[in-house]
């Protein structure tokens, strides 16, 4: 079961470690070429294009995995069915953003923006229902190549564009032709994973609606608080400051992800364990409890300590305050590793009512405190994001509170409290080694630093060797053990979307 984990995390990892260096090298390049108000538009029709797009996903990135996990024979009019109700509302709900941002008055070179991103999201929708199927079958290799070829093909298409002077514009038009590119590349992978003939059913669209409902009301908890956060923070501070808190959240997706990697290989897992194996689904989790809180310590103090190292890719000159906007969030970054692997045991557990609920809590907490921080730090330092910043962290830990409340018990046992403190005690000794060392290039220093951890984490014992020996071991998609079919007339207790994966969720390569 460990191995099953760790393969999938693996080709998760691997795919970012290869598409980090070109997502960052584009959003460089689209800042330097662009400015700091382009980059903010960009962010503000990502941003409202992932809470409509809600409608259409309709928590199929958790019901339509769970489904074909329990009974693959019926994989065909599943997937079929959910191509057919993404396509159709994708234009609706498209035209529907394009008017309601008209009558709240954005400027055309904003609708303009947010229209073409709104064509990036549709095809996106069809390629993220055929990887929904696929990942059913507990298979993360298809969805870790898809993430690699969308970071090149974006590079190869969007970088000459802003080269010869293209705007923003073109820019957008050029991110829509590469998500095409990636919809052609995905679909012919579906017949190989085991998909066969496609179909539309009646029947099998209510299933996927009463199946996929409990996870609308998560994840319109989850995308509603960006949104509220955006909405507040175009109309209290400046397109300059939106600019800035756009590049901090492109770096902090960035860092997200070996969380993202760990709880996006739980998915499938942690819902045939639910039905199968309740001791196995609490060690699974503690597992990888223990793993993140070992990758956070100094993925969270990196942030905090060498900021300048981020900003510098987007232009210390234009981007200067995202420093700032990055040293608050670091804290987010914190409880986010947290929260993820939580969310998904509780939702794994059947949950998804209770944690819809807890995800609602942060949209209160944003609606409260972003009217009151964003125009008080937009007054004070010049950069209103910083309010949005404070209000993500203090959302954030009471969504990881109110987790250790709900979690089974369990899964906090001893092993996960020595893990903690190990991985508290290493990263004191992370932050004795910057600090002695500051008056340094932080370009030598963070690697000197994080080495300290990993030495002084070694030395305390906390990584265990037979998970380290396991990762060698582990074996391509085809060791993935196939599930005894099982119909559900329920709702889906599978994880749904976790707060990196939302992130991503239906945005096109490089926004």
């Amino acid at each position: 079961m460990r191995r099953l984990v760790l393969r999938n995390a693996l080709f998760f990892t691997l795919a970012q470690i290869a598409g980090i260096p070109l997502s960052v090298l584009l959003s460089a390049i689209t800042a330097r070429y662009l400015g700091p108000k382009a980059l903010g538009y960009l962010y503000l029709a990502t941003t409202f294009n992932s809470f409509a797009f809600m409608a259409v996903d309709w928590g199929q990135g958790g019901a339509l995995p769970a489904l074909v996990a329990r009974d693959r024979a019926q994989v065909g009019r599943l997937l079929g069915t959910a191509l057919v109700w993404r396509g159709g509302l994708s234009v609706v709900v498209s035209g529907a953003l394009a008017f309601a941002c008209f009558l709240l008055g954005y400027d055309s070179a904003f609708l303009a923006a947010l229209t073409l991103v709104s064509a990036g999201f549709a095809l996106s929708a069809i390629t993220n229902g055929c990887q929904y199927a696929i990942l059913g079958f507990e298979r993360t290799d298809v969805a870790a190549r898809r993430q690699t070829v969308e970071q090149v093909v974006t590079v190869m298409i969007v970088v000459p564009i802003l080269g010869l002077g293209g705007d923003l514009t073109a820019a957008l038009v050029g991110h829509a032709v590469s998500t095409a590119v990636v919809l052609v590349y995905v679909w012919p992978t579906l017949r190989p994973a085991g998909v066969g003939r496609l179909s539309f059913e009646a029947g099998a669209l209510r299933t996927l609606l009463r199946s996929g409902t409990p996870f609308v009301f998560l994840n319109l908890a989850m995308v509603l608080q960006p949104y509220v956060d955006a909405l507040f923070l175009s109309k209290l501070a400046s397109a300059e400051a939106v600019g800035w808190h756009a590049a901090a959240r492109k770096l902090i997706g960035v860092l997200v992800f070996p969380a993202a990697a760990m709880t996006g290989a739980l998915y499938p897992t942690l819902c045939r364990l639910y039905a199968t194996d309740s001791d196995g689904l609490k060690t699974t989790t503690t597992g990888a409890l223990r793993m993140t809180t070992l990758l956070v310590v100094p993925v969270a103090l990196g942030c905090a300590l060498f900021p300048d190292i981020g900003v510098s890719v987007y232009s210390r000159k234009s981007f200067g305050p995202t420093a700032d906007n990055l040293r608050v969030l670091s804290l987010f970054l914190l409880l986010v590793y947290f929260s993820m692997p939580i969310g998904t045991c509780l939702l794994a557990s059947g949950k998804q009512r209770v944690w819809a609920v807890v995800q609602s809590l942060c949209v209160g907490v944003s609606i409260v405190l972003d009217p009151i921080l964003v125009p008080w730090f937009q007054r004070r330092s010049g950069n209103g994001g910083l309010g949005v910043c404070w209000a993500g962290v203090f959302s954030e830990a009471m969504v990881v509170v109110l987790g250790v409340v709900l979690t089974p018990r369990g899964v906090f046992d001893r092993r996960f409290w020595r893990s903690f403190l190990v991985a508290g005690a290493s990263g004191l000794a992370m932050i004795g080694v910057g600090r002695a060392l500051s008056p340094l290039s932080p370009f030598l220093v963070a690697p000197v630093a994080v080495l300290a951890y990993a030495v002084t984490l070694w030395l305390m014992g906390g990584i265990d060797k037979s998970d380290v020996a396991a990762i060698p071991r582990a074996r391509g998609p085809e060791a993935a053990s196939p599930l005894p079919p099982r119909v559900t007339s329920g709702p889906s207790r599978s994880p749904a979307k976790t707060k990196g994966q939302v992130l991503r969720k239906n945005v096109p390569a490089g926004t």
